[in-house]
């Protein structure tokens, strides 16, 4: 029989880690609490008198020495070893590598145990046509859009589309009473026509109940209103707005879901800084424990807030999902929101594999650097140095400016023109956020 080659893993704290039975490999487990805060000859003397008891010795990948000169006996894991045993049910240990990460090695892989697992999701609480919604994971995309006026059929759709094909799960019509039934009831048809996906209504009483057998999701309800309408919600979906937390709001939420009516929490989403995001992801967490799915609107916050929805729509999206969200609304109002449904979408597969991988959202299988970077000097023009001295390797010169200069580009103009036009973007998002004052 075989001998079973021997590993020994390191870690800071070995009662997080569960060894699994593996037939051809057996672990040891090494603690040292100071693991992170050692040097490359701190962390080899101690293996030192060890080494040559095992095969292979991993350490968590996000260890920053490189150990290329130990003939691959020392390599690096994964940054957190949550998921290091299912990885190696897909990459054997020898292709591990001493000086690179796991994470950053096989991205495919990691993203194989993600898909695995995702399908070990427990019952959904209710489904809305074919789309299973859950009180925490997966979590759905809702997207929102604005009949402000009767636009051109052909225009709307197109939209619409774009939206489903960035991942929209639940397509949202925001109407005003003025709306036109009949404009309505065709914009209704014309997106069953276009796609399966549920379909939601955000209007008035009185057009809710008029459409409630066209649409899936009735939206928004205060608590009075779904008593005072039960008898007609009864077979669909009704979000329910909740501004204010209570015993008696609590009591009724649960009378509700007693009878059968599928709700959809609202904590209402309030812009950042006044009156505040934060009141409304404590009332998120508040209701966290009542068996519903949640959905918190994090349009309101971006499309109120003069920043980068990139970063916004990211971290509003986690914020939300640790509140206890399972459905994230979005929209893309103003031109400076457009591409939020592609966004909280990558946000919400950032967050998915974050949960499952227990890990913080860094060096997934995906992200959402649009404009900064982490890997300047791995292009083919390298950019390198600090905000004050930056210096540029492109077509065999070096260039150097400063992120403060007015607009350092006009000391690049003596570069060719494909190699200027290049270089302009990534100057602009080497040298953000001070990039924003330019003035070329």
């Amino acid at each position: 029989m075989k001998n079973k080659k021997k590993v020994l893993l390191l870690t800071t704290n070995k009662k997080f880690i569960k060894i699994p039975s593996k037939k051809l490999v057996s672990f040891d487990i090494l603690e040292i609490k100071d693991l992170y805060n050692m040097n490359l000859d701190q962390i080899v003397n101690i293996l030192s008198n060890i080494m040559d008891k095992y095969d292979n010795i991993i350490l968590p990948g996000n260890i920053i020495w490189d150990f290329s000169d130990f003939n691959g006996k020392i390599i690096k894991g994964t940054e957190f070893y949550n998921y290091l045993f299912d990885l190696l049910n897909y990459v054997e240990i020898e292709k591990l590598s001493p000086k690179v990460s796991a994470d950053k090695l096989f991205p495919e892989q990691i993203k194989k145990i993600v898909e695995k697992k995702k399908k070990a999701y427990k019952k959904p609480i209710f489904k809305i046509r074919d789309l299973k919604i859950y009180k925490r994971y997966p979590i759905r995309l809702f997207t929102e859009i604005f009949l402000h006026k009767e636009e051109r059929m052909n225009d709307l759709m197109k939209v619409i589309k774009s939206y489903i094909q960035d991942g929209a799960d639940t397509i949202i019509l925001g109407v005003f009473p003025s709306i036109q039934y009949e404009y309505l009831k065709d914009v209704i048809h014309n997106i069953r026509e276009l796609s399966s996906i549920p379909i939601g209504l955000d209007a008035n009483i009185d057009i809710l109940k008029n459409f409630k057998n066209d649409v899936d999701i009735l939206m928004s309800f205060t608590i009075n209103n779904i008593y005072e309408n039960i008898d007609w919600i009864f077979d669909r979906v009704s979000v329910l707005l909740i501004n204010d937390i209570n015993h008696d709001m609590i009591k009724k939420i649960r009378d509700l879901k007693r009878k059968g009516i599928k709700l959809i929490l609202d904590p209402i989403a309030y812009p950042a800084i006044y009156p505040g995001f934060f009141n409304t992801l404590i009332r998120a967490k508040k209701l966290s424990n009542l068996g519903l799915p949640i959905m918190i609107g994090i349009n309101n916050v971006t499309e109120l807030m003069d920043a980068d929805t990139t970063g916004t729509n990211a971290f509003a999206t986690f914020l939300s999902i640790e509140s206890g969200a399972s459905i994230i609304l979005t929209g893309e109002v103003s031109v400076k929101n457009r591409g939020s449904v592609f966004e909280v979408k990558n946000a919400i597969n950032m967050a998915e594999e974050s949960i499952i991988l227990k890990k913080p959202p860094k060096d997934l299988s995906l992200n959402l650097l649009g404009l900064k970077e982490k890997k300047f000097l791995e292009n083919d023009i390298k950019i390198y140095g600090n905000r004050d001295n930056i210096y540029i390797e492109i077509s065999g010169k070096t260039k150097e400016i400063s992120c403060k200069d007015n607009c350092p580009l006009s000391k690049l103009y003596d570069l060719d023109k494909e190699d200027l036009a290049k270089l302009s973007i990534l100057i602009y998002r080497y040298c953000s956020p001070w990039s924003i004052i330019w003035n070329c």
